[in-house]
């Protein structure tokens, strides 16, 4: 059994600012769902939409249920939102990637959040799964487009799944992943990307 994620590593999450690009390297589900956990929790504290991309709704839905979150009534009051992988990409969630259009939608969603009231907006996504849409190296040339920071009123934290890149033979595009985030966290630690 693994141990759980540090409390000092949930409070931070927790308490990302606005304008943060992070990565999560993670070996279990139960580790994911309690990072999430602690982003919709700093999330609701203030009072920002938490936007979890997942490739389909029947994925969105297994996530929530492995983390214990009962999304109805968050949903409903516009806390939490699903939002599709496919809907980022040009060509019905296709290569080639279509980084402006990527941009524009998140830039889109992030306003009309604000417009609706709410102070920010947080985006945490299944990031294993743009594999399924998308190569390599034009998911490493979304996150360098991203970069350490953002200057939307958005908080961007893009999970993976370790052991499974690892199985795949994508270690060193895991390596590669952690240089276009401004925050890394892991399981005991976080860091702080000095770029």
């Amino acid at each position: 059994m693994t141990s759980p994620i540090s409390p000092n590593v949930c409070e931070y999450v927790a308490a990302l600012p606005l304008g943060s690009h992070a990565i999560l390297c993670y070996d279990t589900e139960a580790e994911a769902a309690q990072v999430f956990n602690s982003y919709l929790k700093g999330g609701l504290d203030r009072d920002e939409v938490v936007r979890l991309i997942a490739p389909t709704r029947q994925v969105y839905s297994q996530f929530l249920h492995g983390t214990g979150v009962d999304p109805e009534r968050l949903e409903r009051d516009g806390r939490l939102r699903f939002l599709s992988m496919p809907e980022l990409f040009a060509n019905n969630g296709r290569s080639p990637l279509n980084i402006d259009r990527a941009f524009q939608l998140m830039w889109k969603l992030s306003q009309e959040d604000r417009d609706e009231g709410f102070k920010g907006t947080r985006v945490i996504s299944l990031s294993d799964h743009y594999l399924e849409y998308i190569s390599p190296s034009d998911l490493l040339r979304l996150e360098r487009a991203i970069g350490c920071t953002s200057n939307l009123s958005l908080t961007a934290t893009c999970t993976y799944d370790g052991r499974k890149l690892l199985k795949r033979g994508l270690g060193e595009f895991l390596l590669s992943l952690f240089q276009h985030h401004g925050k890394i966290i892991g399981k005991e630690l976080t860091i702080e990307n000095p770029k």
